[in-house]
């Protein structure tokens, strides 16, 4: 095996200086053996997308079950409840790589389960009163959030943008086309939104306008 003088070890692999001292090292012959044992492996990706597969059929037959045979409205919502959990949870690990994707897919798995709730309990409005412009708002929240922590790119900053001035027009539409019996809940998704838009020209206008003037070969 190869050996350092200088250092008096043992290298192991192709070295053809030490990378300790970064001296010449001498000898040559089987490599040395590794000082730590051999552990197998046990997660196997294969496995898990085959149960994770399995159990999202067994939660989308027992959702549709429950909708179809089960009319009591509590039991329904409950069902529905868990079946938005393990949605939110997929959603999370399949996109938890990019933070605004993650975001968009959650709020829009949560507004669409929650206006099918809605239009199943004889469609009361309470999803376009107050559960989407909460949600968006909160969705605002969680951008700001993301910006000010996460290490970004001027696109992301353009993407970021285009996210909040979305989660501000959903609002801005229910309360023009008169879907809303309170409108206070949408009116602060709107004014959140457009502070966040502020902020981000404020402290980001520069990004942001050097991003639209790249994609618009200005």
């Amino acid at each position: 095996m190869n050996r350092c003088p200088a250092c008096r070890v043992d290298v192991r692999g192709g070295w053809t200086t030490c990378p300790l001292c970064r001296g010449p090292i001498v000898g040559e012959g089987a490599p040395a053996p590794a000082p730590w044992p051999d552990v197998p492996l046990r997660f196997d990706r294969r496995v898990w997308l085959k149960v994770v597969g399995l159990v999202s059929l067994v939660v989308i037959a027992g959702t549709l079950g429950t909708v179809v045979f089960i009319p009591v409205p509590w039991v329904r919502l409950m069902v529905m409840g868990l079946a938005a959990l393990w949605l939110v949870a997929l959603i999370t690990v399949r996109k938890r790589r990019n933070i605004a994707k993650t975001i968009v897919y959650l709020v829009v798995a949560a507004c669409g389960l929650c206006v099918y709730a809605d239009f199943m309990s004889g469609w009361r409005a309470w999803s376009t009163t107050f559960v989407i412009p909460i949600i968006c708002a909160v969705s605002i929240i969680a951008l700001l959030v993301a910006v000010r922590i996460a290490r970004m790119r001027p696109p992301d900053y353009l993407v970021y943008s285009w996210l909040t001035l979305l989660f501000s027009v959903v609002p801005a539409l229910f309360l023009a086309f008169g879907w809303v019996h309170h409108t206070l809940p949408s009116w602060i998704s709107v004014a959140m939104g457009f502070l966040m838009l502020v902020w981000m020209q404020v402290f980001h206008g520069a990004d942001i306008q050097h991003e639209v003037r790249k994609r618009l070969h200005v």
